[in-house]
């Protein structure tokens, strides 16, 4: 999987999370027919427990090796971000939004995102290294 391999390589420079936010296709929701015939079967969660449970087995079954969050049961993060059903976004050294991908899953991008990495924190493609020090996370 290629955020994988973005991961892997970036990782010792760049702090990765995959924000997990409401199901983009639950049984009680708007299903679609690949979900279906790969068995992916949840309904929307109700509780901060549901959606975490369901955030665990999206991470295994789609083997995701960075680091998960989990978005809270009101979607602050989804909304605030509008990042349903899926999106790519880089967090610069200021902590300014420095990368916005287009909605997935068609605009989901990795290269363009990979990019962005590079260009914002001075990775030398060639040698990959990093001139600077990834940002500190919010508190």
């Amino acid at each position: 999987m290629r955020l994988n391999e973005i991961y892997g390589k970036y990782r010792d420079q760049v702090r990765f999370y995959v924000i997990y936010i409401r199901e983009a296709h639950p049984d009680d929701g708007w299903r679609v027919p690949e979900n279906l015939r790969q068995n992916i079967r949840f309904r929307e969660p109700r509780s901060e427990a549901e959606r975490k449970a369901v955030a665990t087995l999206c991470q295994i079954n789609l083997d995701l090796q960075m680091p998960m969050l989990v978005d809270t049961i009101d979607n602050s993060v989804e909304e605030s971000y509008i990042a349903l059903p899926m999106r790519l976004y880089l967090i610069g050294r200021d902590g300014k939004i420095v990368y916005t991908g287009e909605r997935g899953p068609f605009g989901f991008n990795p290269e363009t995102w990979e990019e962005a990495i590079r260009s914002e924190f001075g990775i030398d493609t060639r040698q990959s290294r990093i001139s600077r020090s990834p940002p500190e996370p919010a508190e």
